[in-house]
């Protein structure tokens, strides 16, 4: 089946309206590419000037977004926060067609499941365009489909858009105007779980016989602590706001970035001391490491570059195994050693 017979049998109101975008296949898959450690990913996202922009858009929009706080109870400066670092404010709503992106995908995405992910964001856009009288063919976004200022999906629109004021079709890709995706984004939040009363992050002083398996986000943690230098770094407590904002973005590092953000434009900024001896390694090295764990007798569950449950698991065990504080976080030393290791 070619990728027009998949629009005709899958989605025929995009037949000859969605085109094959090789980019969007590319970007893909070689996602891992391009993730950061905490440290390089803060220092790319607040900088002076985007943090000096923050504060100009509160001002701007104060009455705003204090409305939107009051409706939602999700703060100006998290809603903020979340803005900047989607599109810069609005300045970066991408430069993918919506429309090719989850085609694209739908069709072509690695893995049975990816496809029926991205096919169900392509049925919910026709829904849009059939439902809201939105022209979705002119939309533009990132590469996996998301679109507007603070990147919704098309199912995410379709659940948790809320016009600003409770009025008209939610326009959240108005460049001008702002504040129907400031108002979905804090209706977002609101379901994914905020609480008014709740927080994001808070330093922490380190359990007693903390069980590192155990630490760290994921879409069944609602609270707990996180350890993102391991053993030897700040320890933190989340609660479900902090899960609620791991929901919209599944990435730990979202998380901490959003709270530093948010906590320095409310003048308050928190600041994390980064560890100098315990850097962490690259994806692809996850990935020798993932290999070598499995030549040990560790089960990864395969190798994908990324440190899941398993993985962390399977490292936990190989420290256990060397004397190690078993805290499963992959820096460079613990790599050095299980390199080392002779093979059964």
């Amino acid at each position: 089946m070619n990728f027009n017979e998949f629009l005709e049998k899958e989605v025929l109101s995009f037949k000859d309206k969605a085109v094959f975008d090789d980019q969007v296949l590319s970007e893909d898959k070689n996602q891992t590419e391009h993730l950061l450690s905490l440290q390089k990913y803060v220092e790319k996202i607040i900088t002076k000037r985007r943090l000096g922009a923050g504060k100009e858009k509160l001002k701007i929009w104060d009455k705003q977004l204090k409305k939107i706080q009051k409706d939602w109870g999700v703060p100006p400066e998290v809603i903020t926060a979340i803005w900047g670092i989607e599109t810069n404010f609005g300045e970066i709503l991408g430069k993918y067609r919506v429309i090719d992106s989850l085609a694209t995908l739908a069709f072509a995405a690695k893995g049975e499941r990816r496809r029926a992910l991205f096919k169900s964001e392509l049925l919910a856009l026709e829904t849009i365009k059939h439902t809201k009288g939105i022209e979705v063919e002119s939309l533009l976004g990132s590469w996996a489909g998301a679109s507007g200022h603070t990147q919704f999906m098309p199912t995410t629109y379709l659940k948790f858009s809320a016009p600003f004021g409770g009025k008209n079709v939610p326009n959240i890709w108005n460049k001008e105007n702002p504040l129907d995706a400031l108002s979905s984004t804090a209706c977002y939040l609101k379901n994914l779980g905020w609480s008014r009363e709740g927080f994001i992050l808070k330093k922490a002083t380190k359990p007693k016989n903390l069980n590192y398996l155990k630490t760290g986000m994921n879409l069944t943690r609602e609270k707990g602590f996180t350890a993102p230098f391991g053993h030897s770094g700040t320890h933190f407590k989340f609660d479900k706001n902090a899960s609620a904002i791991f929901h919209y973005n599944r990435s730990e590092l979202y998380v901490f970035v959003v709270w530093l953000f948010s906590s320095a434009l409310q003048r308050s900024p928190q600041k994390i001391t980064w560890p100098k001896n315990r850097e962490q390694i690259s994806p692809s090295e996850v990935s020798v490491m993932q290999e070598h764990l499995i030549l040990l007798g560790y089960d990864t569950r395969g190798v994908d570059g990324k440190l899941g449950v398993n993985t962390k698991k399977a490292l936990i065990d190989f420290q256990k195994a060397i004397g190690q504080t078993p805290d499963g976080y992959p820096d460079r030393l613990i790599f050095k050693k299980l390199l080392a290791q002779p093979s059964p």
